[in-house]
């Protein structure tokens, strides 16, 4: 395998990203047993895997939610926007099922990696501070909860821009499919403006959620 198709490999197939997370998740398993066996029930590394597990899942389930609904609104979007064309039989439309799940399987992908984030974030927050407290990973699990009304939120209001014409600013293509009509463009750009508010959403809902740490740790004077 040259060094093109490793990469290519590793980076952009499905079975690249099933190594790079059994990695992952073998060097963090180490580093919690490590952790535990030297501080006992003081460890605190296998916790904190425990909440970025479940930010992650968090985020698998709302990109997975996400793409199941938004592919029923513009099967065009993920057949020729997100490149379904070339790994599904050629027909148009394409089975709605079978586009459904690959659809399902982008959002699962976005979603693990941002909600990943998204806890990274929370924890790094969290850390332990002279004068201040730190709070429970049942209090986080709770802030990270109230990031995603806001995204839900955010793609609400930008998917009924999109269908209104509003986003077209944002990309010479957008505006190019607008003019044309080609693949239903009310709808194709409904769900640009769906998933573009997910991410503008988890932006400020992480940012919210940044101050409600801040503010439930006071310093003590």
């Amino acid at each position: 395998m040259n060094n093109s198709n490793w990469y290519r490999w590793w980076f952009k197939t499905d079975e690249g990203l099933a190594a790079r997370i059994a990695i992952g998740a073998g060097i963090f398993a180490a580093l919690g047993i490590i952790d535990f066996i030297r501080n006992g029930r003081t460890a605190q590394r296998w916790r904190e895997y425990a909440f970025l597990l479940c930010a992650a899942l968090a985020g698998i389930l709302y990109g997975a939610g996400n793409d199941a609904i938004t592919s029923s609104i513009s099967w065009e979007y993920f057949f020729y926007g997100k490149g379904l064309d070339q790994m599904m039989p050629a027909q148009t439309p394409p089975d709605a099922g079978a586009l459904r799940l690959r659809a399902m399987g982008i959002g699962c992908k976005a979603g693990g990696s941002a909600g990943i984030l998204i806890g990274a974030v929370l924890l790094i927050a969290n850390n332990p501070r002279p004068g201040r407290r730190r709070l429970s990973y049942r209090e986080l699990a709770s802030i990270l909860a109230a990031v995603y009304p806001m995204a839900m939120i955010c793609s609400l209001l930008l998917g009924a821009a999109g269908a209104a014409g509003w986003l077209l600013w944002t990309s010479g293509d957008l505006a190019e499919l607008w003019r044309s009509g080609d693949y239903r463009p009310r709808h194709f750009i409904a769900v640009y403006g769906i998933h573009l508010g997910a991410y503008v959403g988890g932006v400020i809902g992480t940012a919210i959620a940044l101050l409600r740490i801040q503010r439930a740790r006071p310093a003590n004077i």
